[in-house]
């Protein structure tokens, strides 16, 4: 069966053909029906097959793509979970694993912690240098512009996780950086569960100290999930498109405040209605000297980062 003709073929006729093709160890002609068949209909069961099919491919980094889409359902039983773990780890994604075992089973977490520690020290003894200089870019993360922070961010998810714990401490009290760029390590780190203490510079320039894994994520924080409740009330106003782009500002500003934004919001309501005055250029609500300071300061600080 080519793939020419495997376009008139129904969902159904297509998963069966590439289930044919995996039984015949025919893996080139179930992977083109696979994904005509997930084409018509992203379904986990065509999802784990293409998973399935592209890990004896040898495809990893395609495989972590699909698999990724439909993450939770490979978390529901320890085979599919240790697939992923298993993948991930291949492609060298040791925070993600990490991440993952936190919320995992407790009855599953030793036989995946020895999996994931087994992973990161083959690692160190394959790439040692390749780690080294990960990590030298991370802990002087600083001295790159926004982008270049991002693409360093983004390259120390690869370190093994003692490795980036040792350079996130260095970057939580490191002044010179984004507060951005610091919140976005504190929270890598909440969700590594680190249950050590760490200082960390706020958006007042105050060194504190908190622990990681005590914090919540900023969806789950009281004071966000007001705000977002007090901006979907102006929906028929302002019109769904709007209210998502504001939703999106209005997370970007409070992540600078994170994971303090009381600091920066005293009343919701007055908050939001002072957002959407400047936003349109409307006569400014009646609210607090340092509530108006704060939101306006978050706004600059925003567009200084993003520009």
């Amino acid at each position: 069966m080519t793939a020419e003709s495997n376009q008139d073929l129904s969902y159904d006729a297509l998963v069966t053909r590439a289930k044919e093709a995996i039984n015949n160890n025919m893996l080139d002609q179930a992977l083109d029906s696979l994904i005509l068949a997930y084409q018509i209909e992203q379904t986990i069961v065509v999802n784990h097959l293409l998973v399935t099919v592209l890990i004896a491919q040898n495809q990893y980094q395609e495989a972590q793509m699909y698999a990724d889409e439909c993450l939770d359902s490979y978390l529901k039983n320890q085979q599919d979970a240790q697939m992923y773990l298993e993948l991930i780890l291949h492609n060298h994604y040791f925070l993600n694993a990490w991440e993952i075992l936190v919320g995992l089973p407790k009855e599953w977490q030793n036989y995946f912690l020895a999996m994931i520690e087994k992973a990161e020290n083959d690692y160190r003894s394959a790439q040692a240098q390749t780690i080294k200089t990960v990590a030298r870019h991370f802990y002087h993360l600083s001295d790159g512009n926004l982008a270049d922070q991002q693409k360093r961010l983004l390259a120390a998810n690869k370190l093994p996780r003692d490795e980036y714990v040792v350079g996130a401490k260095f970057i939580l009290q490191d002044p010179f950086l984004t507060q951005m760029s610091r919140v976005s390590v504190l929270d890598q780190l909440r969700r590594l569960n680190i249950t050590e203490s760490v200082q960390f510079i706020n958006l007042t320039a105050e060194v504190v100290t908190v622990v990681p894994a005590e914090l919540q994520d900023i969806f789950s924080d009281k004071i966000y999930q007001e705000v977002i409740s007090v901006l979907k009330g102006y929906e028929k106003e302002l019109g769904p498109d709007m209210i998502h782009g504001l939703s999106e500002q209005i997370q970007l500003l409070l992540m600078l405040a994170y994971p303090d934004l009381a600091l920066v919001i005293e009343d919701a309501t007055s908050w939001v209605k002072g957002l959407i005055a400047e936003t349109f250029s409307l006569p400014l609500p009646l609210e607090s000297e340092n509530q108006a300071f704060w939101r306006q300061k978050l706004q600059k600080n925003l567009i200084n980062i993003l520009n």
